[in-house]
């Protein structure tokens, strides 16, 4: 399903072409008896269960890979008992998204537990309709998993029930447009859309580090840097300007005004040995388009570790890039100059596989342009660049390891202050980057699994980011971490958790 409208007169012309071809799809997403703008086909006899059952891999609808996902989860017995639950529904692009942000290319692939929880955090108990959202109001909903999701109701020119998922300023993740909208079922209502989302706050941003210290610094140029355009007529072409890298936001409405940063940086081994402190990416902006008033979300994105060549890049063939961030700033509107992205996390995790460079894509929230000046502008004096400097003497102290006790029933457990602390400065200055990851199940943040040598904060325990997914064999695990600070001072020792699973 590309795009169900909502609109009661969309409806009536669909029901017409449904009758002269004699086709009964789209039926299956009608309901009757339907308020405010609804999607269309009775299926309040059905249960959520029954209907994602159903054979969905030729219709119009586009949930085959959701359906195989939720049976995969084990949420699918849940879904067919009485009790009201409404769930976002996603299409074969936005599984697909899902897919991409977990690692996997596969349904097949995904290990249960990651599905499970990914798919309850789109699951809330009892009906919510878009009809029952005032206008402009937003709600934070507590997810069967215990976190939340976002419903916000805004309007349009044409039309007063425009529904959005995680649309909220205090979260990461990409908000999803609902296509299909309050699909009601004899057991709760279904959202559809075409967007993956997930409930991810903004990672807290670290103190500047202390100044003063024996802190070596050595700065890397960029080797190569472009912008790829979207749409039809640009995405096989070429933006290789020596005097712009135009950044646009990506629009679903208009996929040719999409314009991303693509840069490559060399990463030579650093002259101080294989410990980072901390890792700066730099890049002069010298035009955005915007006013004071107006600020900007800013964003950098780890791609693919795939070589590209500056002259033949196109929207096409550029390498992938994680849906994630890296760093993301909010910058005044009227910025002009050098802005900077904390990137000490990718780099030091590309440094521990060996990596010979980084690719790194640049991407912004507004439809306006913001422009960045390449490498070879006025002989390289806004030429864009990483510093990387040595860690200083650490400020970290040890407070707590406990074991991490996990139900095998439930399968999830939080990860707590309780389990792992360290002392000595403020958490959202406390790094903590996994050396060893465990065997008999996943560490994940805010859902997303965490790799060898990936990091989170001591914040983001806090806050419950942090979570041991138990993939159901085994009843002892363990997990080793290396403690950072905000100024790149490393612990003394690496940090063993146990984890006893009952």
């Amino acid at each position: 399903m590309k795009k169900l409208n909502l609109y009661p007169k969309v409806l009536f012309l669909c029901m017409c072409v449904l009758t002269i071809v004699s086709c009964g799809k789209l039926e299956l997403l009608k309901n009757e008896d339907s308020d405010g703008t609804h999607a269309g086909a009775n299926l309040k006899e059905q249960t959520i269960q029954q209907f994602l059952l159903a054979d969905h891999s030729s219709d119009l609808t586009e949930l085959d890979l959701f359906a195989s996902a939720v049976k995969r989860s084990g949420l699918m017995d849940m879904l067919g008992k009485s009790e009201d639950y409404t769930m976002v529904l996603l299409t074969n692009p936005a599984v697909k998204q899902l897919l991409a942000t977990v690692g996997y290319t596969s349904v097949d692939q995904v290990p249960p537990i990651i599905l499970k929880n990914l798919l309850g955090d789109l699951i809330i108990k009892g009906k919510l309709k878009s009809t029952d959202l005032s206008l402009d109001e937003t709600r934070k909903i507590e997810t069967i998993n215990g976190n939340y999701i976002y419903y916000s109701r805004t309007s349009n020119a044409s039309d007063q029930y425009v529904l959005r998922i995680n649309q909220n300023s205090t979260l990461g993740s990409t908000a999803a447009v609902v296509r299909s909208q309050d699909l009601e079922f004899n057991n709760g209502v279904a959202q559809v859309t075409a967007q993956f989302t997930f409930y991810r706050l903004l990672d807290d941003k670290p103190d500047e580090a202390d100044e003063g210290g024996n802190v070596i610094t050595q700065k890397i140029n960029v080797a190569k840097d472009v912008y790829v355009r979207g749409g039809s007529g640009n995405s096989n072409a070429n933006f290789n300007d020596v005097a712009t890298i135009d950044l646009k936001a990506v629009s679903s409405a208009d996929a040719t005004v999409g314009r991303i940063g693509v840069m490559q940086y060399p990463l030579e081994k650093p002259s101080f040995g294989d410990k980072i402190g901390a890792a700066k990416m730099y890049v002069y902006v010298y035009t955005t388009g915007l006013t004071p008033a107006t600020t900007f979300s800013f964003s950098a994105h780890l791609g693919e570790n795939k070589d590209w060549v500056e002259n033949a890049i196109t929207w096409n063939n550029a390498p992938t890039y994680n849906s994630v961030p890296m760093s993301t700033l909010s910058i005044p509107g009227e910025t002009v100059g050098w802005v900077s992205f904390d990137v000490t996390s990718a780099v030091s995790q590309l440094y521990a596989n060996n990596e010979t460079f980084i690719n790194v894509f640049l991407k912004h929230n507004v439809d306006n342009f913001i422009k960045v000046r390449p490498r070879e502008f006025s002989n390289g004096l806004y030429s864009s660049y990483i510093t990387i400097s040595s860690p200083p003497q650490t400020v970290l102290t040890l407070g707590k390891v406990s074991v991490l006790n996990v139900s095998a029933v439930e399968q999830i457990a939080p990860l707590t202050l309780a389990n792992l602390k360290m002392e000595g400065t403020t958490d959202h200055n406390i790094t903590y980057s996994v050396k060893q990851v465990p065997t008999a199940g996943f560490l994940v943040k805010y859902g997303i699994p965490l790799a060898a040598n990936a990091s989170f904060s001591q914040a983001d325990i806090a806050k419950g980011a942090i979570k041991y997914l138990y993939g159901g064999s085994g009843n002892t695990d363990k997990i080793i971490f290396e403690a950072r600070d905000h100024n790149g001072g490393y612990f003394k020792s690496d940090i063993s958790l146990d984890i006893a699973i009952k």
